[in-house]
């Protein structure tokens, strides 16, 4: 069968130079959105969709290389990878006319993705859905009675399941007994007649502005309101058919995912300052311990399970990828790496003895797992960052949440990871079940205390299908079940028996203006920062200011700390913005000193033209200083560009351990050779 794989467009689009949103779906743990500016798509693509987080989709891929391995004519496509617009994907799947569209769907994306499977059904009139991911509703024969618009929904990890409907569909037989975690409509027939029924119905009504669309000059495509199709007799009628899962397949069964067509260039966990491009691949699936809030152990895995691929097979395929497109860094995103130790100790073994350990990569772990011998064979196989999940500083906070930690390991496994020189990232979440404004505050000053690279800082989203998800429903703590709010990021969707809504996200902004505060104060007030700064710059003037330039490019509290640096050796500090960051400054710096732009919503160089021609005539900058919010100024290359483009001096790069990159130290070399002024 001609099979399109398929991980939609998910944007919204306000206008150029408006603030919208763009989501990253298949492949993440947490759905979730950013903010970003657009002056419109460009071949049917918009650049500002692409170049920071992006998930690899790995089941959704790897369910696409099991199809081809079944002999289906098969295209795997993901728009939020590539940027795409949504006319330009629909035109795509018009073309390409698939028999059947997998899509992997989300609990925030729902209602959303039905919108796209409308479009789809009205230019592609036979085609077969079916739906696949972590969202709870799919586990319910109630879904297909609601949304006529899907014909298959498959839960769990769903590759081996999908693609079994998928050759009975092939071979034209009706039978789905024996499909495991498999949700299907035993009258076919009738459905589909009631299907394309509703489907044109919906569109005439759409034709009278009442259906999906949008209203923005970017792209009128987008689905931001939902008409569910009108609920025929014939739809009510069919019998569903709900199968149960009962296991996983072993991990030698899987293939290697699906990369051909895709745009690998694009996929990117920046974890402590990786490079891109970057592979993404898991080695281990699953994880044994029960913490109530993750997702993919409950929903995919379908409890504490864990599974290993062969080491021989983890590295055949990082090696086979490297011969097709030149990787700077590599991620093993498995939910708990470091389970086993004597895998740990031949994975490592493995990566070195292949030669790999050259490339940097980073992975996901538990701290307090790790020990010095994982860690010196890990260290020796280049790995160069790794994540690790605290949640809270409080150990009854821990016990509750069934995190099975105790915070002491967690600190000694830090310590002792940062010991052998790799870099930790740290995952802290607020608005657990009993949290407190005390609890929160350990929290804070432990990671402002722990020797971390960079962190992240949450609020709890009891995500739909989770113990946590029951207990805060259970406790009347849920603020709404709007699906589409359930995003992971600092919007709070619950609150709890001590706070509102309100207080958990000034928590966050609170706890992430802290650290990056106190981080720069620990490592870059001090006299030996201060000398390797001023060695970086031209001399001060006598009789004139000197002037620097600073871009505010990491955390604000970083940016004010290297901005007071330099009002104390003399210079003339002046901090280059964009709006929303304006009250950061206003309080310690003149509004001569603050240059604020709204041209991007980033720093791009061609977009930001007017405001580096206003600096340029205004002010002569001897120097421009760009702090990095990773440790080795890993993806300026735009804010560099900026840098030089209002500067003949040097450009100098300040990172968040407080070192100093200048023109003729590593990297910064080429950098900014690449943008100087003649």
């Amino acid at each position: 069968m001609r099979v399109l794989f398929s991980n939609p467009p998910w944007y919204t689009s306000e206008g150029p130079d408006r603030t919208s949103l763009r989501g990253v779906r298949a492949g993440s743990r947490w759905p979730h959105q950013f903010e970003y500016r657009s002056a419109g798509p460009v071949n049917g693509h918009i650049p500002e969709l692409v170049g920071g987080y992006i998930p690899f989709p790995v089941f959704l891929a790897t369910a696409a290389a099991l199809a081809k391995k079944h002999g289906h004519e098969t295209e795997m496509r993901d728009s939020v990878a590539s940027g795409e617009t949504y006319e330009h994907y629909y035109d795509h799947v018009q073309a390409f006319a698939p028999q059947v569209v997998v899509i992997e769907t989300s609990t925030p994306t729902l209602r959303h993705d039905i919108g796209v499977v409308e479009e789809i059904r009205r230019r592609v009139p036979d085609v077969t859905v079916i739906f696949s991911g972590m969202h709870f509703e799919l586990e319910e024969a109630s879904f297909l009675e609601r949304y006529p618009q899907v014909d298959f929904t498959v839960y769990g990890e769903y590759e081996f399941s999908t693609v079994q409907v998928i050759d009975r569909l092939d071979r034209g037989e009706h039978d789905f007994a024996g499909i495991e975690g498999l949700i299907y409509r035993a009258n076919g027939t009738a459905v589909k007649a009631a299907i394309d029924a509703s489907v044109e119905e919906s569109h005439a009504h759409a034709s009278e502005g009442g259906g999906c669309g949008s209203s923005s000059a970017e792209d009128q495509s987008a689905p931001k309101t939902l008409r569910l199709l009108k609920k025929d007799d014939a739809v009510a009628s069919a019998p569903v058919v709900r199968n149960d899962f009962k296991k996983l397949v072993p991990m030698e069964q899987l293939p290697w995912a699906e990369r051909d067509g895709l745009p690998m260039e694009n996929y990117y966990d920046g974890v402590c300052g990786l490079e891109r491009p970057q592979l993404q691949l898991m080695a281990t699936r699953g994880c044994p311990y029960g913490c109530i809030f993750c997702g993919w152990p409950q929903m995919i895995y379908r409890g504490p399970k864990y599974r290993v691929r062969t080491v021989q097979d983890v590295v055949a395929e990082i090696k086979a990828n490297l011969e097709k497109v030149p990787y700077k860094s590599f991620y093993i995103d498995d939910d708990t790496v470091n389970i086993r130790k004597q895998y740990i100790l031949d994975l490592a073994k493995a990566i070195k003895d292949a030669g790999l350990h050259t490339i940097p990569w980073g992975t996901m772990g538990r701290a307090d797992l790790m020990d010095e011998e994982m860690l010196a064979a890990l260290k020796d196989a280049g790995l160069f960052s790794i994540k690790y999940g605290v949640e809270t500083a409080d150990q009854n906070l821990l016990n509750e949440i069934k995190k099975n930690i105790k915070i002491d390991d967690v600190i000694k496994g830090v310590e002792m990871t940062k010991k052998f020189g790799i870099k930790v990232h740290l995952t802290f979440t607020f608005g657990l079940p009993s949290d407190t404004p005390e609890t929160i505050e350990r929290t804070i000053q432990l990671a402002c205390r722990l020797p971390v690279d960079t962190v992240q800082f949450s609020i709890t989203t009891p995500y739909p299908g989770t113990e946590m998800y029951r207990l805060y429903k259970k406790n009347g703590w849920l603020l709404n079940e709007n699906w589409e709010e359930y995003l992971g990021s600092h919007r709070a969707v619950a609150r709890t028996a001590n706070f509102t809504a309100e207080q958990l996200e000034h928590a966050v902004k609170e706890a992430y203006s802290r650290f990056w505060e106190e981080q720069a104060l620990r490592r870059l007030r001090t006299p030996e920062f201060e000398a390797r700064l001023s060695a970086a710059l031209p001399s001060v003037t006598s009789g004139r200011p000197t002037k620097v330039l600073v871009t505010q490019s990491a955390r604000p509290g970083l940016t004010r700390v290297v901005l007071h640096s330099l009002a104390s050796l003399g210079y003339e500090p002046h901090v280059l913005t964009h709006d929303r960051f304006v009250p950061s400054f206003q309080s310690d710096f003149t509004a001569e000193q603050i240059h604020p732009f709204s041209e991007s919503f980033n720093f791009d160089v061609s977009a930001m033209a007017p405001t580096t021609g206003r600096l340029i005539e205004q002010h002569e900058f001897a120097a421009v200083v760009v702090p990095y919010h990773n440790a080795t100024g890993a993806n300026y290359d735009q804010v560099h560009a900026v840098a030089a483009a209002v500067t003949a001096g040097p450009i100098v790069g300040v990172t968040v351990n407080g070192d100093v990159l200048r023109p003729g130290s590593g990297h910064a070399t080429a950098r900014r050779a690449a943008y100087a002024v003649a």
